[in-house]
């Protein structure tokens, strides 16, 4: 990983334009498909679900022409999902279209992290970022529509303009969805928000001038931030924020200059959520919010459980838990289309594909699917101990605020999703890129 990039090509910005234009279509899209699906074009509201893998398949087709793709990673992604579709074809479920669209995950989904590391620029990096903070006002703006609007509201309108994108929340309030086909789209992209306003709110004075961001839109982002948490209702949002906050404190105690810095982002913090209060908004959610929270929790254990069972238990205990054949079910058999497809869901095959290590065993089988997720796992840190030392040899914030969010999302996102695929992308991509171009 550390031999095929070389710094003095990333500085020239012509050679890889093309390239960086794509991976712009890419984010947009990422943002905006689900919005095209529900609101504009509904009538191409499933052709659209696979709007960016064109993107994708060409930019493969240049990493691995131009010689950028030559690493274990991609290497040993592509002969393990290459072969467990052979077994899909020969001893799976058999069926073409579902075998590939499993497969397209990790043929030429997965190695678009590594072109993103090649081709983005620190430049590129931070304007891309600014694009992504300043979208987040309108957003925020059409999930509060969103929240208290029926369901039966155009701005809840659900995929192909067919029944509704809100998801249970409590207190008779729906979780939205923002410009996303469904709510866990909106939390992901509010993990990249979340990460990037806390980088900018304590790196912004050090940035150059045409990347700075005056005080007063860093209070409107943040107090649009504190909005999204509790009209989310989402327990992933606020627990995916706690982790971003842990691993700026780990910053700050590696690096004592961060703190006047830090003291400035609490000064900010108390001055959004002073305007939020004058504004009596955020009222509803809030309590939706903790009603969620309070009923989930006891459902589930409390914060222990929910920790200890959904995420770290969850994910090892289906190393140990699955009882299916010894070469899996067959590629894509564990996403919503191939389930669908195959007549069922993602709970109808013998294994429970809404989580994703238990999904990549269930598909491959346990002698494949250790390969796969040996890889996500393996990358991930050998990405963030080199994000370490960006902070603390290099005073670096960017690709270490980067890996808080990848950390979430590569190891174990639910790439079934694809919009969920989309942002383990997007944060692997841009994690390795800001390590890349660190000064």
């Amino acid at each position: 990983m550390d031999n095929y990039l070389d710094l003095r090509e990333l500085t020239k910005g012509a050679p890889y334009q093309d390239y960086r234009i794509a991976i712009w279509i890419y984010i947009f899209l990422l943002l905006f498909e689900g919005a095209l699906r529900k609101w504009f074009l509904q009538g191409l509201a499933t052709p659209l679900l696979l709007a960016r893998d064109p993107i994708a398949i060409w930019l493969t087709i240049v990493g691995f022409q131009r010689g950028w793709l030559r690493n274990g990673y991609v290497t040993t992604m592509l002969i393990v999902s290459t072969l467990s579709f052979l077994l899909t074809m020969l001893v799976g479920h058999q069926n073409l279209f579902v075998a590939l669209f499993g497969w397209r995950i990790y043929a030429y989904h997965f190695p678009m992290i590594f072109v993103m590391g090649k081709v983005l620029t620190r430049t590129d990096l931070l304007k891309m970022i600014q694009f992504i903070l300043l979208a987040s006002i309108p957003i925020t703006i059409l999930i509060f529509f969103q929240f208290h609007s029926p369901q039966s509201a155009w701005v809840n309108m659900g995929v192909g303009g067919e029944g509704s994108s809100g998801f249970a929340g409590a207190l008779g309030y729906f979780r939205p969805s923002g410009t996303f086909s469904f709510t866990s789209g909106y939390v992901l992209y509010q993990g990249v928000v979340g990460t990037m306003l806390l980088y900018y709110t304590i790196m912004n004075r050090t940035l150059p001038k045409q990347f700075q961001l005056p005080d007063w839109l860093l209070m409107v982002l943040l107090a649009c931030y504190l909005i999204s948490i509790p009209t989310s209702i989402s327990r992933t949002h606020f627990f995916q924020t706690c982790v971003y906050i842990a691993f700026l404190a780990i910053a700050m105690m590696r690096k004592a200059a961060l703190t006047n810095q830090m003291i400035k982002f609490t000064f900010i913090t108390i001055a959004a959520l002073v305007l939020l209060s004058a504004l009596n908004i955020g009222t509803e959610s809030i309590e939706a919010f903790t009603a969620r929270f309070e009923v989930a929790n006891k459902i589930e254990g409390g914060t222990k459980g929910v920790l200890g069972n959904r995420y770290l238990g969850g994910y090892l205990g289906t190393l140990f838990d699955m009882d299916g054949p010894i070469f899996g079910y067959g590629l894509g058999l564990g996403t919503n289309v191939g389930a669908k497809i195959m007549g069922g869901n993602m709970y109808s095959f013998g294994f429970n594909a809404e989580n994703e290590w238990g999904r990549v065993i269930g598909e491959c089988g346990f002698l494949l699917g250790i390969f796969i997720l040996a890889v996500r796992v393996i990358f991930s840190f050998k990405l963030m101990k080199a994000a370490f030392r960006c902070v603390t040899h290099r005073f670096d914030l960017l690709p270490w605020m980067l890996t808080a969010g990848m950390l979430l999302t590569v190891p174990q996102g639910q790439w079934a999703v694809p919009a969920n695929l989309g942002f383990c992308i997007f944060f692997g991509g841009f994690t390795l890129a800001a390590v890349r171009t660190s000064k």
